[in-house]
C-alpha cells in the first residue's frame, strides 16, 4: 500500500473540505499515474507533451470533485485531485481529468487551500462582459500562416471557420458552440438543458448567433467552461489573426502555475490569464507587444516595419493610448510606410492619423490616396469580406445594426470552388 501522508485522515474527515465536493479515494483504491498524453483534445507539441509527461511522474489519483455540466452537451466533468508520495507536503488539482498536466495547481493540503483554488470555477459564475474587467490579445500569426488540425483526416489545413468550428467542438476547456461579433456577450443561457444538435441549429439560425456585424472586428467567440471568460478568435484587416480575451483575473494559486508555465515555454501569457483559456490556446502561437515592438523599433526592412505596424495595430486595436503610438509614422520618409499608416487608418476608422497625414504630407500623388482613403472611412459601414469563409451555419454572414443581412463578398478560396462547379 501506498504511504499516507501525516495530514491525509484529518483533511479526509475535514467537513469544511468535503462540503466543497471533493470525494477522496481510499488508499488502496488510489490509482497511479501514466505518461501518456492529454486528453484535452487540443493542438500540441513535443514541449508541451514532455511537460504533461513530467507531471505526471510518480502521481496517484486520490480524489475526484466537485463536478459541473458542459451545458448543451449534458456531459459531467470532475475535478481531479493528485498526491505524488515522495512529495508529500502538496496537492496537485486539475479542474478537469482531461486538463494537461502543465495546467495543474499545486495546492496546501488544507480546507483553505482547496477552496481557494476552486474559487473562480465550482460553481460555474455566470458572467458577462462588464464582469470581465479584465482584456488580453496576442497575435496568431497571418491568415496563410495559422494551421488546424481537420478532426477528421487530422491533417492541418489553413485557418478557417469551417475547421476552427469543428476543432473547437473538441477542445474541453471550453462549451459547446460559439457566436459571432454581432453579439457582445454569450446569446446562449448558462443553463441550457441538453439538445440535439436539430435544436441546436434552429436556436443558432433564430438568434443569428454566427453572424458578423458590418464594422466590428470579425471574430468567433467561445465562453470556457470554468472560468466563463470570451475567448475570441479574430480576423484583422483580412489577413492578422489574433486572439482576444475577455477574463476575470485568476486565483494566487493558478497564477504560480502561468508564472512556471512562461518560465518553461517562454511564451508571454498574462499572468493572472485563466487555466482554461491557456489550454484552449495552447496549440496556438501567443505573441504580444513585447516580442514584436522590436519589429517598430529596430526593423530590418521597411516591410519589416510595415508588417509590425499592421500587428501592432491589431492588437492595440480598441486601446487609444496604445493606438496613438502609430501616429509617429506621419511623417516617416518612407513613402510606403505612410501609406501603410493611411491603410490601418481605413480599416480602422482612425480620422486622427488621417489629419496627421495630411498636416505632414508633401507629395500630391500619396496624399490624393490619403483623400480618397479617408473619404470611403465608413462610407458603407465597413468591411464586407467572408473573413472566415463561412458558408455552414445556416444563418446570415453578416448582418447591420438592424439585424438585416449584408452581402459579402467571399474569400478567394470558395469563388475558385464555385467556379469549378460550374464547370
Amino acid at each position: 500500500m501506498t504511504p499516507q501522508p501525516e495530514w491525509w485522515a484529518g483533511l479526509t474527515a475535514d467537513p469544511a473540505v468535503r462540503a466543497l465536493g471533493v470525494a477522496w479515494r481510499n488508499p488502496e483504491d488510489w490509482e497511479a499515474l501514466e505518461g501518456s498524453g492529454p486528453s484535452d483534445g487540443t493542438m500540441t507539441n513535443t514541449a508541451f507533451r514532455e511537460l504533461h509527461t513530467a507531471a505526471c511522474e510518480g502521481k496517484y489519483l486520490v480524489g475526484m470533485g466537485p463536478g459541473l455540466t458542459r451545458r448543451f452537451m449534458g456531459i459531467d466533468t470532475e475535478a481531479c485531485w493528485y498526491l505524488d508520495p515522495a512529495k508529500p507536503d502538496v496537492l496537485w488539482c486539475a479542474l478537469d481529468q482531461s486538463y494537461a498536466g502543465w495546467l495543474w495547481v499545486p495546492v496546501e493540503p488544507t480546507a483553505d487551500g482547496i477552496d481557494e483554488v476552486l474559487s473562480s470555477s465550482h460553481p460555474t459564475p455566470a458572467l458577462q462582459r462588464t464582469e470581465l474587467t479584465s482584456f488580453a490579445r496576442g497575435f496568431l500569426g497571418f491568415y496563410g500562416q495559422v494551421e488546424l488540425p481537420n478532426v477528421y483526416s487530422g491533417e492541418f489545413v489553413d485557418f478557417n471557420g469551417h475547421d476552427l468550428d469543428r476543432y473547437m467542438t473538441m477542445v474541453h476547456y471550453t462549451e459547446v458552440d460559439s457566436w459571432g461579433s454581432s453579439h457582445l456577450d454569450d446569446p446562449m443561457a448558462d443553463d441550457v438543458e441538453p439538445a440535439s444538435p436539430l435544436v441546436m441549429s434552429a436556436f443558432k439560425r433564430q438568434n443569428q448567433t454566427s453572424a458578423q456585424l458590418l464594422g466590428r472586428i470579425p471574430s468567433m467567440t467561445w465562453r470556457t467552461l470554468h472560468s466563463r471568460s470570451y475567448v475570441s478568435f479574430e480576423v484583422h484587416q483580412r489577413d492578422i489573426v489574433c486572439a482576444a480575451v475577455h477574463y476575470r483575473p485568476s486565483p494566487a494559486s493558478h497564477r504560480n502555475v502561468v508564472a512556471q508555465l512562461r518560465q518553461e515555454t517562454g511564451i508571454d501569457y498574462p499572468v493572472d490569464l485563466p487555466l482554461d483559456v491557456i489550454g484552449t490556446l495552447g496549440g496556438f502561437g501567443f505573441s504580444r507587444e513585447q516580442d514584436l515592438i522590436g519589429n517598430l523599433d529596430d526593423p530590418e526592412t521597411p516591410d519589416h516595419l510595415m508588417g509590425g505596424m499592421r500587428v501592432l495595430a491589431a492588437l492595440w486595436s480598441g486601446d487609444l493610448r496604445d493606438t496613438l503610438r502609430l501616429r509617429r509614422f506621419a511623417a516617416d520618409t518612407d513613402p510606403e510606410v505612410r501609406l501603410a499608416l493611411a491603410r490601418i487608418a481605413n480599416w480602422y476608422g482612425y480620422r486622427f492619423l488621417f489629419e496627421d497625414l495630411a498636416l505632414t504630407e508633401t507629395d500630391p500623388g500619396l496624399l490624393e490616396q490619403f483623400e480618397y482613403l479617408q473619404v470611403t472611412l465608413g462610407s458603407d459601414g465597413g468591411d464586407r469580406y467572408n473573413a472566415f469563409g463561412d458558408y455552414f451555419s445556416g444563418s446570415p454572414i453578416m448582418v447591420d445594426y438592424n439585424g438585416d443581412p449584408v452581402e459579402v463578398e467571399h474569400p478567394e478560396a470558395w469563388d475558385d470552388d464555385e467556379e469549378e462547379d460550374e464547370a
